[in-house]
């Protein structure tokens, strides 16, 4: 066990994400990925679902751990997500999209001395990963739920109504 290392509990709302993220995280020898069930991590590391604004993985992971610095990864939040989110002591907040390995590494490393954020830096940041070039994102938040519901082998019908558009 890495003892001089940075302790990073994990936290999603599904185990293929958390898998993506402890596979990630496990690459750097610096960090050591810790059960979430203990009250032993240095930093967290949460991924809500791009759609849920009540942040329920990052309460959860605040309950179970305290409040410690963290790294969120999420869609776009409203002003009250990201008062949320720093006051739960988040120091990064990340789209899905923007998550790569050498960056999530870096944010975990950096939350784990960075001061207290506040909700319009959180948001500031969030905008400064999904902007590409010239200032516009790739795909935005809906656009990349369908693709993901696509690669899942959804239907039209199941994406229609999963995206909530009801057939008349």
């Amino acid at each position: 066990m890495n003892t001089s290392g940075i302790r990073v509990a994990v936290y999603t709302a599904d185990p293929l994400t958390r898998a993506g993220l402890v596979g990630m995280l496990s690459r750097a020898a610096v960090l050591e990925v810790v059960p979430s069930d203990g009250r032993d991590a240095d930093v967290l590391v949460a991924a809500e679902d791009p759609v849920e604004h009540g942040l329920p993985v990052l309460r959860r992971a605040v309950a179970e751990q305290g409040t410690l610095p963290g790294v969120l990864i999420a869609g776009p939040l409203p002003p009250s997500g990201h008062r949320s989110a720093a006051t739960a002591g988040v120091r990064s907040l990340m789209p899905r999209a923007a998550v790569r390995q050498e960056r999530l590494i870096a944010e975990v490393m950096a939350a784990r001395s960075a001061v207290e954020t506040s909700a319009g830096r959180l948001a500031a940041g969030y905008d400064a990963l999904v902007e590409g070039p010239g200032g516009s994102s790739r795909f935005h938040e809906r656009e990349i739920r369908v693709l993901r519901l696509i690669a899942e082998g959804k239907d039209t019908a199941e994406i229609g109504a999963a995206m909530g558009v009801g057939s008349t």
